[in-house]
């Protein structure tokens, strides 16, 4: 019955003049890129679609200096990109040159060099066919368009939407509309727009303490450095999502730098506590105000900085809080409204910073060294085509991930083992502020904590929509707000992107769900290639074990 119902499908789809693959990949994140090589070498044909016309998401838009403790728990596809990385610099400076020593093992690179090994690992795949300036427009199932999902927020509800399958996709290109038939889909943007479009319900925002029994949950005020909520904190639940940010790239170096230029919006207002920090004396060089990382070739990485737990310094750096809240769930017009304001706002603080005559003096002619570089970003004047999306929507998925995952069990000392898990989330739980620097608590901001905990396993249950068949959702995946803190790190998305390959190949091999697949076969595929599915070698022992 199978069989001819799908060949039922695959008929109707042609004479509709759809296009046939086995999986259909939407986002050329890392995780998006890692789901393409992962299924074309389980054997399936596979589409990539890409919006932008750049592939690696932050990565290649200057997320460089990788967020990674514990790199023996993330594997696969990982350390491969990892491996490519150390190649190009040796083979392009040398094996003892001071590019090769910054790289860090592959941790840390270019963004231009991030996109080429992305690249280097899609074009090495006779399967994938990549697609990019392609937004797709459209979901359907095997009875019309599909019904979009809903926004839940808050506990898991009594009811959710009804259940709908995924058969088919819509893009759209310059040249026109294609629709593309598959036997599986993955969902590897930041947003969760196709999941959206397709029927999964999703959350955005911060649950209450109440709903998941969080400590970290909700309205909280946490000073750096620590981890106990202050008073004020409320645990109540809101529409905040984690400030974003560009991870830009910036040079010394005169004859490879383009100016900053003072945007046509700049508001000097959106300024005034890092302002108010000099004019108190508290800020005194340049790298109080933003973080610089050096890479390889000579920029170097920046990012919005931290205040001291100690001093509060600098009360606002690149972060721009809650004017992104709109973003997961905005159109093409609305995010790129959102997109420029945050880009003004990174440029118009460099800008003063160069040139405000209530910047000391000092710090002034520090910044005045540094422009933009040419060789990267170089079709758009050095800056980055890609905005540091720390948060989208979280679909309701068959698991949510939450704070309590991390939580030790007394007879071992260690987070429970998950039956379907499929990669490891150890970094710390760490959110950036949620809201507007408050001078009320001077020596933190709104919504931010880090939290540290043992690695525990993510199960394959967080990637399967409530609503959806036919669908996987590695990035923007089911879990709470702190939950997500400690998976939306690249290397992880990557490690869920390969799984989901790995499963998607299954599915539309068999025929069947991918909520019925073998996982145990999965989870063997995902070690047989170098994957992690257990890391357990720095938990801490309870007395007496």
């Amino acid at each position: 019955m199978r069989q001819l119902t799908t060949l039922l499908l695959s008929l109707l789809a042609l004479t509709a003049g759809a296009e046939q693959t086995d999986v259909v990949v939407v986002g050329g994140t890392p995780s998006g890129v890692a789901a393409a090589v992962a299924a074309a070498r389980s054997g399936a044909k596979v589409v990539l679609i890409e919006e932008s016309r750049h592939v690696g998401g932050i990565l290649s838009g200057g997320l460089t200096n990788t967020d990674i403790r514990k790199t023996d728990a993330v594997g696969g596809l990982y350390v491969e990109f990892k491996r490519l990385v150390v190649e190009h610099y040796t083979k392009t400076y040398g094996a003892n040159s001071p590019e090769l020593k910054l790289c860090k093992d592959g941790n840390m690179f270019q963004p231009k060099v991030a996109e080429i090994v992305f690249r280097q690992l899609l074009t090495a795949e006779k399967n994938v066919r990549l697609i990019e300036g392609a937004r797709v427009v459209e979901a359907r199932t095997p009875s019309g368009q599909a019904t979009p999902g809903r926004r839940l927020d808050g506990a898991t509800p009594k009811a959710f939407s009804p259940k709908q399958k995924l058969t088919s996709v819509t893009f759209e290109t310059s040249s026109g509309r294609t629709t593309i038939d598959a036997g599986a889909f993955i969902d590897a943007t930041y947003e969760g727009d196709l999941a959206a479009l397709a029927g999964a319900d999703y959350r955005v925002g911060r649950e209450s303490t109440a709903d998941f029994k969080e400590k970290h949950a909700g309205k909280i005020y946490i000073r750096f450095g620590d981890s106990n909520p202050l008073p004020g904190s409320t645990g109540e639940a809101d529409a905040g999502i984690q400030a974003f940010c560009f991870r830009f790239h910036l040079t010394k170096n005169p004859a490879n730098q383009l100016p900053v230029e003072k945007p046509a919006d700049f508001n000097r207002d959106d300024y005034k506590f890092l302002l108010a920090d000099f004019r108190g004396g508290k800020l005194t060089r340049l790298n109080q105000a933003v973080q610089f990382y050096a890479m390889p070739g000579g920029n170097y990485e920046i990012n919005s900085n931290h205040p001291s737990h100690e001093t509060g310094v600098p009360s606002e750096s690149l972060d721009l809080a809650e004017e992104n809240y709109g973003w997961p769930e905005a159109g093409v017009a609305e995010r790129a409204r959102i997109f420029r304001r945050y880009w003004n706002y990174q440029e118009g603080l460099i800008w003063l910073l160069q040139n405000d005559p209530e910047v000391p003096e000092d710090i002034r002619k520090d910044a005045q060294q540094w422009g933009f570089p040419k060789d990267e970003f170089t079709d758009n004047r050095g800056r980055p085509h890609h905005i540091y999306v720390r948060q989208g929507r979280r679909i309701w998925g068959e698991h949510t991930v939450t704070e309590n995952d991390a939580k030790f069990l007394e007879t071992t000392g260690l987070p429970a083992h998950k039956p379907d898990g499929i990669a490891i989330a150890e970094y710390p739980f760490d959110s950036h502020a949620v809201s507007h620097f408050d001078p009320a608590y001077p020596l933190l901001r709104p919504g931010y904590f880090y939290v540290e905990h043992e690695p525990f396993q993510i199960p394959y249950r967080s990637l399967l929509p409530k609503t959806v068949d036919g669908l996987l959702v590695p990035v923007a995946c089911s879990a709470s707000h702190v939950g997500y803190q400690t998976i939306r790190m690249e290397p992880v998305f990557m490690a869920l992107g390969e799984a989901s390959g790995i499963a998607a190949a299954q599915a539309a091999a068999a025929e069947a769900e991918l909520r019925a697949i073998d996982v145990p076969a999965l989870q063997r595929e995902i070690l047989k290639r170098g994957g992690v599915i257990l890391y357990e070698a720095t938990a801490k022992r309870p007395a007496g074990l």
